[in-house]
């Protein structure tokens, strides 16, 4: 009896301890809206969506102090549908980031594990809509995976110095195996490559501005497939408005010499009005007449954007929002990726015809905690 007094004293000191030292948080976003949608060729639907403004979420970040301003930090976030319950990225756990990362305010961050690729901080930065389902933005994101996150990461972070801060990553391919299917029909079959990427940014009072850099690929039986992709934002706080634009390119380099390239330019400007703001954004995405899997010629296509709305602070944690976005094809724009034109707000399994429209109007609630 005495032992395990003795050892019950012991660990309450330690769990003191460690109770004095860490911070625990548990933070999330809770995001749908109603959306009536018509997409050439298959009518209008009425649904309940996930993620209007902001995918949902669910996360637990842990920080340590060291001392000296050394911290080791610990993130697990996890991705849901709020409209059925379901797991996101796959069925993970902790699919959207899970890494563990040492950190001091001199030699600046070590992170390892699944994280966003440093091109996602370039896009999200410049995107005056900050990725919401009906952004421009936001589908060039997801046009090609590997830009968002990335297994077996390890990244480097300087801290920022005048303004300007940086980042370089690496994630190994780990020999995985990767193949097309009905959710990725354009993706080369063959055995992963390692990621890299790179992020130069700087920010000083209402100015935020950056460029990154994106490298991945497949090595296939006929060869290696590059995947490039560059991405060069700004954004700019006036005393009445943010305006923020980006330009984006990526290149699909196949083993036969053939480059798949898909350009993109969008520009947005947000208002502020006391609890309200309204936005409004166009974009465009050309494609060089490549198609994006087999190199085969095309007619050069693009895809052309807009996208207005408005949100209601009902308090600082949930905001009402209206969104309308408005979608059109010419030649079969990215390549003749149908999916990539709509993935954010129809998802991967609707295809934009060739020639075809699609348009959303969506209402919704997002609470933040």
């Amino acid at each position: 009896m005495k032992k395990a007094c003795i050892t019950a004293a012991v660990l309450a000191a330690c769990l003191g301890h460690a109770h004095a030292q860490s911070n625990v948080t548990l933070y999330g976003i809770a995001d749908a809206y109603v959306e009536s949608s018509r997409l050439t060729g298959r009518g209008a639907i009425t649904k309940v969506s996930n993620g209007g403004m902001q995918p949902s979420r669910w996360g637990i970040r842990a920080i340590e102090d060291l001392g000296d301003g050394v911290k080791a930090t610990v993130a697990l976030e996890s991705g849901f549908a709020l409209d059925s319950g379901t797991s996101l990225q796959g069925g993970r756990l902790f699919g959207r980031q899970a890494y563990v990362s040492l950190s001091s305010p001199r030699a600046g961050e070590v992170r390892l594990g699944r994280q966003y690729a440093p091109i996602h901080y370039s896009m999200a930065a410049s995107d005056v809509d900050a990725f919401s389902a009906f952004s421009p933005v936001f589908e060039m994101y997801l046009f090609n995976g590997d830009q968002s996150r990335q297994d077996n990461q390890v990244s480097y972070w300087t801290p920022r110095i005048g303004g300007f801060s940086a980042a370089v990553a690496a994630a190994a391919g780990e020999n995985t195996a990767v193949t097309n299917g009905a959710a990725t029909p354009w993706v080369s079959t063959g055995t992963q490559q390692r990621n890299v990427g790179a992020l130069l940014r700087y920010q000083v009072d209402k100015l935020d501005a950056s460029v990154a850099y994106h490298q991945g690929g497949q090595k296939t039986a006929a060869g290696d497939v590059d995947q490039r992709a560059y991405n060069v934002g700004a954004s700019y706080g006036f005393s009445a408005f943010r305006l923020a634009g980006n330009y984006w390119e990526h290149r699909n380099e196949l083993a036969s010499g053939a480059t798949a390239k898909t350009r993109g330019l969008a520009l947005g400007v947000k208002v502020p009005a006391g609890a309200w703001s309204f936005l409004a954004q166009v974009g465009r995405v050309e494609d060089n007449g490549v198609a994006y899997l087999t190199g085969a010629a095309k007619a050069d296509g693009k895809t052309t954007y807009f996208n207005v709305g408005t949100n209601y602070a009902l308090s600082k944690r949930t905001d009402v929002y209206l969104r309308y976005a408005h979608i059109k094809d010419d030649n079969g724009g990215y390549n003749g990726r149908g999916t990539a034109a709509l993935f954010g707000i129809f998802g991967s399994g609707n295809t934009l015809p060739v020639g075809g429209s699609a348009s959303s109007l969506g209402v919704g609630v997002r609470h933040v905690f």
